[in-house]
């Protein structure tokens, strides 16, 4: 938002960050209370409790995302935005994981790009008529480790699948589409109709860390590193303790959904007497003002300038719940990584870094003071995870443009032809029974009974017109 704005473009964002210093051409609309609805909500604990169950997280979760959208078009500003009969729009770019929000693009009858910062869900690669499959191309919200998937992995995945599509179409797309009547009017397309409008799909992917997947020219892969900001300082205090640890330093984050102070006392004590035995000093975001019984190595803090703090010379480990742009920063800042995922796609970019040479994943359910303790060892001792994320580092910086230019360029395109429905695949317009040839393989299955129906009913008329030739003679 800001490289287009700095490029002429009049930007308006509906943001719960807003940006701290003034961008000339941006407006930003402050919905920073949506953080309040997540809180109500205790997000980490609905992981926490359903991070195994993925059809329940999923509905906990749309719950939550639907009830922070209909707060945010409660917003005075939202709602000065969508009454104002003069407002004008060329390009919505939209988060596209909440089909709420798709309804300003009928509003202002105006092009659109959706955005996600990890892969697409299945409903954004049909969009644009790229190819979907639920063993080839598990769900990114599945938690299965591997792609090599066994037969009952292949059975999760093609159940989530139709549990998904029932899902959002009978249940999540009537409540969505009550909530645009209500904020937006009444003659609106229904969500199926709002959701393939789409444009251009941007998606934070990339070919190493992730699976390799053909895609039309209407997806545009911005990943990795779009995110990764300028150097900044760090505060004092905490360089400090940075500097002076020359005998190294872990940095242990659970990111933002998972808070460190809301998982299990027994996993947090096996966490803390590993830390109090290990020969380094300890940074642990911690989101409480204490933590009884904490080892001297440790210090704790409610937020961490993550980036900055893994371009430290000391870091010698990331110890990370694996959400996407905290994996994405280990690597870019080459910093080997131990991998404790809760939920989601955290599992599967575990695993894929654990693939890859570039750390360990451990199960949070099953670790022991043994195995914790071996990891770090192996990751920080071994040489090897060092030099490969080096490698892998490089490589995914050797790129003819970065993530914010291909972006970047692809939104003016978007707007130079108001729109970009040609890129899109024709798979967009085949229904899901010509898609898997299921109307090819029932006619063939069709004629083939009733070819065998004729051989059958010819060799039996056959048969007896012999058996009686032979009984009379």
């Amino acid at each position: 938002m800001k490289e287009l704005a700095n490029r002429g473009h009049e930007v308006v964002i509906i943001t719960t960050d807003p940006m701290k210093e003034k961008i000339q051409n941006l407006k930003e609309i402050d919905v920073s209370f949506a953080y309040k609805v997540y809180k109500k909500h205790n997000t980490s604990k609905i992981i926490n409790e359903n991070n195994r169950n993925p059809f329940k997280l999923i509905n906990d979760f749309m719950r939550v995302m639907s009830d922070t959208a209909i707060q945010e078009l409660e917003h005075t500003e939202v709602h000065k935005i969508i009454n104002n009969e003069n407002e004008h729009f060329d390009l919505l770019m939209v988060e596209y994981m909440i089909p709420t929000f798709l309804a300003f693009k009928h509003r202002f009858n105006c092009s659109m790009i959706g955005l996600t910062s990890l892969d697409s869900s299945y409903h954004g690669h049909v969009a644009v008529g790229n190819p979907v499959h639920a063993v080839l191309y598990p769900e990114v919200a599945m938690p299965l480790q591997t792609q090599h998937l066994s037969f009952f992995e292949r059975l999760q995945s093609f159940i989530f699948v139709q549990f998904t599509n029932f899902y959002i179409e009978y249940i999540s797309n009537p409540n969505m589409e009550a909530t645009i009547a209500k904020y937006f009017g009444k003659n609106y397309p229904s969500l199926p109709v709002l959701v393939a409008s789409i444009d251009m799909l941007f998606i934070n992917v990339n070919h190493i860390l992730h699976s390799i997947r053909p895609l039309t020219p209407a997806t545009v892969a911005i990943g990795p590193f779009i995110h990764i900001k300028p150097p900044r300082d760090l505060p004092k205090d905490l360089k400090v303790f940075l500097d002076e640890a020359k005998e190294g330093v872990i940095y242990f984050s659970l990111g933002s959904n998972v808070k460190s102070k809301d998982i299990a006392p027994e996993t947090r004590e096996i966490i803390m007497k590993t830390f109090g035995k290990l020969p380094y000093k300890i940074l642990w975001k911690f989101e409480s003002e204490s933590l009884p019984g904490k080892p001297n190595n440790v210090k704790i803090l409610k937020w961490v300038p993550q980036q900055d703090v893994l371009r430290h010379k000391n870091i010698k480990l990331f110890i990370s719940q694996c959400g996407l742009q905290s994996s994405e920063e280990g690597v870019y800042n080459q910093v080997p990584i131990l991998g404790l995922p809760f939920f989601a796609d955290q599992i599967s970019n575990a695993y894929k870094l654990e693939l890859n040479g570039l750390g360990l994943s451990l199960n949070y359910k099953e670790l022991t003071i043994e195995k914790f303790t071996l990891s770090i060892n192996e990751l920080i001792n071994n040489t090897k995870y060092k030099k490969r994320i080096t490698k892998i580092s490089n490589l995914l910086k050797d790129e003819p443009m970065s993530g914010l230019e291909r972006a970047v360029w692809w939104t003016e395109y978007v707007l130079r032809n108001k729109g970009a429905q040609h890129l899109k695949g024709p798979a967009v317009d085949i229904p899901t029974y010509q898609y898997y040839y299921l109307d090819i393989i029932t006619f063939l299955a069709f004629i083939l009974v009733i070819l065998i129906s004729v051989i059958y009913l010819s060799v039996r008329k056959c048969y007896k017109f012999v058996s009686k030739k032979i009984k009379r003679d």
